[in-house]
């Protein structure tokens, strides 16, 4: 039997425009949301944004309204929690290779001679 390659890092790069997209769509989503509840700029926003989201949080921006806070709790819980999982484990998936794995094509050959030797013992059930 041959060994097993490791895999391509392709699946990755292809994923990456759409976590990178869910991303920028985040802090967009939650900049102009914080900016229009909190009465600022949207500049403002997306700094603060941004520096939430990275869970730096200087403290200089911080909402005050109901709504920026709620937008608030939702930034800091969806970036650490959903998307930053999202984009390492999708590249620790492509990093950890079980060489020990069998292929599919692996698997058919060790049916097949499993089936051939059970014929010549002469399936004893």
């Amino acid at each position: 039997m041959r060994r097993r390659s490791k895999g391509s890092w392709r699946p990755i790069i292809q994923a990456l425009p759409m976590l990178v997209t869910g991303y920028l769509v985040t802090i967009l989503l939650c900049a102009a949301l914080f900016a229009g509840f909190e009465g600022k700029p949207i500049d403002v926003g997306l700094w603060w944004s941004f520096v939430t989201a990275m869970t730096i949080g200087y403290g200089d921006i911080f909402p005050v309204a109901a709504g920026g806070k709620i937008v608030a709790v939702a930034l800091m819980h969806v970036v650490p929690l959903f998307l930053v999982p999202l984009i390492t484990a999708k590249m620790a998936a492509k990093m950890i290779v079980d060489s020990d794995a069998f292929t599919h094509a692996e698997q058919e050959e060790i049916k097949q001679t499993l089936a051939r030797i059970e014929a010549r013992l002469g399936d004893g059930r």
